[in-house]
């Protein structure tokens, strides 16, 4: 006998909110998506890309005004997971992401250079492109959650509400990401506040141009990590004359400054990034300035055993590059393992029950 079957409807509202347009959350909001869910995106800042940063800053020369723009948060990144590679494959083809292969200085034994993508024109192109046809509210700091039996309420740091949406997920730095999901999660709130993030001042430099042979290098000693010529990365430019430098210092140096004002700190490290350039005359200095990032990168250590948390009864998740290394590609692979992991439990599907 051939057994009957009913059709038994399991409807899980699809809508979704994820916090945060870094790539984390940008990779999130796209795997949502794909998945047939309705996705809404919000974010403090101005833009996209969190870390992935572009800073463009007006001057005047000799009366003229002139354009600059720093990358002064990530510099660049690789590509080693297949899933991770197939996506900047398509952002390559889409004319968003370049291939870069800087000529790196190392003091021994020789120079050598490190194969990446940049992002053009600007760092944020990435997370833009990953978040192209997804709803997006930008300059919507969320302050905290509620939950109640219609779903998840955005409350702003205005007061004013977003919602109801029935998942939210958070692509946040720890900190700031324990202190929406406390009340809701406290071992979740517990681990994120154990996690331990580096600082980063960096600083954005414009000079005269003159001839140096490196597009970046990793000082020995000093309180710079790295130092680049930014006019030098696919899709950048400089004015005629003018050469653009992005300088990130050390993170022992980060932590010590840590409360030290911007231009204190820019002046500080002035000399050390006069240090990285060939003995010449005196250089014209056209603009100089740091921004302090507070959460620039989680400690090696930082890592657990989850590429991401996902809580389908709650409706919360949690993603970003702690759980998974201290990249940009381990950003992108925790968020989209967090949006296929919710996605099972999230997309709207018909299970034929049999009666037996």
């Amino acid at each position: 006998m051939i057994a009957e079957h009913s059709l038994d409807l399991i409807t899980r509202p699809g809508s979704v909110a994820v916090i945060g347009a870094g790539i984390a959350g940008a990779a999130c909001a796209r795997g949502l998506a794909r998945a047939g869910l309705d996705v809404t995106m919000f974010d403090k800042s101005r833009g996209f890309g969190g870390r992935m940063a572009t800073r463009r800053i007006s001057i005047n020369v000799a009366s003229d005004a002139l354009d600059l723009e720093f990358d002064h948060g990530a510099q660049h990144f690789t590509a080693r997971h297949p899933r991770f590679r197939a996506e900047m494959a398509r952002a390559v083809r889409a004319g968003v992401v370049a291939c870069w292969q800087p000529h790196v200085y190392c003091s021994w034994p020789q120079s050598e250079s490190e194969a990446g993508f940049v992002p053009v024109p600007g760092m944020p192109a990435l997370a833009r492109f990953l978040l192209g046809g997804i709803k997006t509210h930008l300059e919507h700091h969320v302050r905290h959650l509620e939950q109640d039996e219609s779903g998840w309420t955005l409350v702003m740091s205005d007061l004013s509400r977003r919602g109801p949406f029935a998942s939210v997920m958070l692509a946040l730095p720890p900190a700031q990401a324990a202190l929406i999901v406390g009340e809701h999660c406290e071992e979740w709130a517990n681990r994120l506040q154990s996690v331990r993030m580096e600082s980063c001042w960096s600083v954005m430099a414009a000079t005269e141009d003159f001839d140096w042979p490196w597009d970046g290098t990793c000082p020995e000693g000093g309180p710079l990590a790295w130092v680049a010529r930014n006019d030098r990365k696919p899709g950048r430019q400089a004015p005629s004359g003018i050469a653009t430098w992005v300088a990130h210092a050390t993170p022992a140096f980060s932590a010590a400054h840590l409360h030290e004002s911007p231009e204190a700190v820019a002046q500080e490290l002035q000399a050390a990034l006069r240090s990285v350039w060939p003995a010449q005359r005196p250089l014209v200095w056209h603009h100089l300035s740091a921004h302090r990032w507070r959460y620039a990168r989680p400690y090696p250590a930082a890592r657990g055993s989850e590429d991401c948390w996902w809580d389908p009864v709650l409706g919360l998740g949690v993603c970003g590059d702690f759980m998974v290394g201290t990249d940009v590609e381990a950003a992108w692979r925790s968020g989209d393992e967090l949006a296929d992991t919710a996605a099972a439990t999230l997309e709207d599907t018909v299970l034929p029950v049999a009666a037996l």
